[in-house]
């Protein structure tokens, strides 16, 4: 937790969303991926419960189901399906309208082509071989001995001088990935750390799994032993115990006490000692009545009221306060010779923590050893006399809940005849203001899943909205920008440059991954936006945090949503609660800035985008903070139209940048080199500055349309060349500094540090023109 409040930190520090430590990693010897937060494998595995996961693929499979008999389509409120179950269509089945053929079949396909060819035309060439030397070359002279030897030599010298330089290529190939110089594209033979623990913890979970079985029989049996033995003692243990609370009372203050409420833990207080002593009791009551002598109502109520305005009064004379110190840690830090430098704030978490490593360290410091003999009682990875203290522990909160309701009839009834003894001694009973009530314990209403609910959701699957991303986080394939940390530690010229893929990539870990609530402490993010230009692999990098999350992904988009369904935002409230269900969950919109169009466009009409508006508002901010649930949204062309309403819906937006020569030269070698075809010494940099500014989108389409499957087959006959990739381009357009420049503008102007970065910038102006007099005085100094 204390490591996300020194991230905050650190962005406050420097005014960036991105914190680069390039001078820190030089001191350590270590790299950015050496720093890099990593997803622990476990929480993929343990993304949801078995039953869930068999739930789902279930609902998958019938849906499948019904979309391959569409006479037994669920009934549901989507006019699409409402459409197939019409009367025409019942009758003539449905065609389909395309088939969708696998790339890897076509590859398949055009590879055994050129394998049948190729044999055919080896058995060809030999069977011509073989008649030619039977009938027309009976009378051709062999060439002589010494020729044929020289010609022998000449290939053999050329052979082996070629077998040369391939390995000496191969191995300067390796030495390149050994010393880290090129990545490795494959993995083939080598170890995968990832597949390793993954099956690692497989192993431990399932011990733990047996582990766990054991310990409940023996908790069980524990549970079954102490309850026959020590149940009444305890009882009447506890019921002595009040009894004596209650003389205590009576004898010292004169009056019974007020019997503690459920939601405060009943008498168990009075063992925490968080009950008010006797002694405490009558210093309370003894300061209350000096404080009200001689006053009445009126004045009281007075004092109240005054009382009030004090305090609002002094909230904001300290409100004034802090903006005067503020306004002069500006104006101090305006120059370098006064600056007071960065004030760290107090961590919230660093006391807890120390607070829960004393306690850990005290309960279990009496364990560090054992005697011989108990030994045996740890060998099923529990300790047997903690399991008795611990059903113990439990026994005696169940029975204090049962005696605290008898005892309060007790108590009712002593206090009954302590009024009586009152009016007997012809005296009047005082009046005592009664302890206050606590707010009673809310208790989150657990989510009922029923055969109802799960009927509700079968038309959300046959929708076709809710898959399952296999993509990773390291799928993401970008460099950082290591120019950026020398921009942001300019004095006093620093700049805000714009981070590279990998930074983005870590981002996401950060905001998305983790901020879904998968891990406790991390900041909570219920909404993240992924703002850039179109087709520039916004949509990829939602699969990737949905896959690295195992998160099922459900796609609310115009397009899917509210341009077939009927009633649109009952499907966004049902969305959200399938959600809750399945969770953990990724809810994605493509565009979401359609949905805040006004007026919508001719052309966007039939998407009824802005149907869904107040239902997705209300459904994002209902987000649990204890559900693993993130909205996530892209949006393409956020101008034009008030983007206030948009941006307030999201709890933080993240600016995908244009493609960088680094990240494109990584993602082009990744992707040329795991074809084994290609030239190991490819020159992809060449064509990375090439294509700077066309999209990732873009950039993959152009590669699938130049490394199709034919030209794949012919890599060993005509090697690959730059220039393919340079013809393809003139179909594609790309994306100028100028026209990005406009998303980063609207970025800057909705960010949260939009005030400090304003502030940072007025601080950097009046530095410049200190550090202008400071170098004239030199030069005035210097010249005398």
């Amino acid at each position: 937790m204390w490591l996300y409040e020194l991230r905050n930190e650190l962005v406050l520090l420097i005014v960036n969303d991105y914190i680069y430590v390039d001078t820190a990693l030089i001191q350590q010897h270590l790299t950015p991926q050496d720093i890099e937060v990593v997803v622990p494998c476990h929480f993929a595995m343990e993304a949801r419960k078995n039953s869930i996961e068999e739930l789902l693929q279930a609902m998958w499979a019938e849906s499948i189901q019904r979309m391959a008999a569409p006479t037994m389509v669920h009934k549901s409120t989507s006019a699409l399906y409402n459409r197939q179950l019409s009367s025409e269509e019942a009758v003539v089945p449905l065609k389909s309208e395309s088939v969708i053929v696998p790339e890897e079949y076509i590859r398949a396909t055009i590879i055994q082509a050129h394998e049948r060819y190729r044999q055919y035309f080896v058995r060809d060439y030999t069977s011509n071989c073989i008649r030619r030397r039977t009938y027309f070359a009976k009378n051709v002279e062999p060439a002589p001995e010494p020729l044929r030897i020289a010609a022998a030599s000449l290939i053999q010298r050329v052979y082996r001088r070629f077998m040369e330089i391939k390995r000496q290529r191969v191995q300067e190939h390796k030495r390149d990935i050994l010393l880290g110089i090129v990545p490795d594209p494959w993995r083939e033979g080598q170890l995968d750390l990832k597949e390793e623990t993954k099956k690692l913890y497989s192993l431990r979970c399932r011990i733990n799994e047996r582990t766990r079985q054991k310990y409940m029989e023996e908790l069980d049996k524990e549970s079954t032993r102490l309850i026959m033995l020590k149940r009444d003692l305890q009882i009447d243990d506890i019921t002595d115990h009040i009894r004596e609370w209650f003389k205590e009372w009576l004898y010292g203050y004169g009056f019974l006490p007020d019997y503690p409420y459920d939601a405060e833990g009943g008498t168990i207080m009075v063992i925490r000692g968080q009950y008010p002593t006797v002694a405490e009791k009558i210093e309370a009551d003894e300061k209350l009545a000096a404080a009200t002598k001689g006053k009445t109502k009126e004045m009281l109520k007075a004092e109240k009221k005054q009382a009030k305005l004090d305090a609002i009064e002094k909230a904001r004379a300290q409100k004034e306060t802090e903006k005067k110190l503020a306004e002069q840690e500006h104006k101090l830090k305006s120059n370098p010779l006064s600056d007071p430098g960065y004030k760290m704030m107090q961590s919230h978490h660093m006391e807890d923590l120390h607070q829960v490593l004393q306690r850990y360290n005290g309960c279990w410091s009496v364990y560090d050893s054992f005697q011989p003999e108990l030994d045996g009682e740890v060998v099923y990875g529990y300790i047997r006399f903690i399991m008795s203290e611990d059903v113990m522990n439990q026994l005696h909160v169940e029975c204090r809940q049962y005696v605290d309701e008898l005892m309060r009839l007790e108590l009712k009834l002593l206090v009954e005849a302590h009024k009586l003894q009152y009016k007997t001694m012809g005296q009047k009973y005082p009046t005592m203001k009664p302890r206050k009530k606590p707010p009673p314990i809310r208790v989150p209403k657990p989510l009922k899943v029923d055969g109802d609910m799960i009927d509700g959701f079968k038309y959300l699957f046959d929708l076709g909205v809710i898959s399952k991303p296999s993509g990773k986080i390291d799928d993401i394939i970008g460099d950082s920008n290591y120019a950026a940390y020398e921009y942001n530690v300019a004095d006093p010229n620093s700049s805000f440059p714009p981070p590279g893929y990998g930074d983005v990539r870590r981002r996401l870990v950060l905001s998305c991954v983790f901020g879904s609530g998968i891990e406790p402490g991390a900041s909570r993010y219920r909404a993240v936006l992924l703002l850039g230009p179109p087709r520039n692999g916004k949509s990829f990098l939602v699969d990737c945090v949905a896959g690295e999350m195992n998160a099922v992904k459900i796609d609310i988009s115009p397009e899917m949503v509210s341009s077939v369904v009927e009633q649109p935002g009952k499907t966004v409230e049902d969305v959200f609660l399938a959600a809750r269900v399945f969770q953990p969950c990724v809810v994605y919109m493509r565009d979401i800035e359609r949905v805040f169009l006004n007026p919508v466009p001719p052309e966007q009409v039939y998407l009824k985008a802005s149907t869904v508006k107040a239902a997705l508002a209300k459904c994002v901010k209902g987000i649990a903070a204890e559900d693993k649930i993130i909205f996530i949204a892209t949006c393409t062309t956020p101008f034009g139209f008030p983007a206030a309403p948009m941006v307030s819906l999201f709890d933080e937006m993240i600016l995908v940048p244009r493609t960088d020569y680094n990240s494109l030269q990584l993602f082009l070698y990744h992707k040329l080199q795991s074809i084994r075809s290609v030239e190991r010494d490819f020159c992809v940099q060449s064509l990375a500055k090439t294509l700077q500014g066309y999209g990732f989108g873009v950039i993959i389409e152009m590669f699938n349309q130049v490394m199709c499957a034919e030209r794949i087959v012919r890599l060993n006959i005509t090697p690959l060349s730059p220039v393919e990739f340079i013809d393809a381009m003139a179909s594609f357009e790309s994306l100028s500094l100028e026209d990005y420049q406009l998303y980063e503008e609207f970025f800057i102007s909705n960010s949260s540090l939009k005030k400090p970065r304003a502030d940072l910038m007025d601080i950097n102006m009046r530095r410049a023109d200190v550090y202008d007099k400071l170098r004239k005085k030199a030069e005035k100094e210097k010249e005398k």
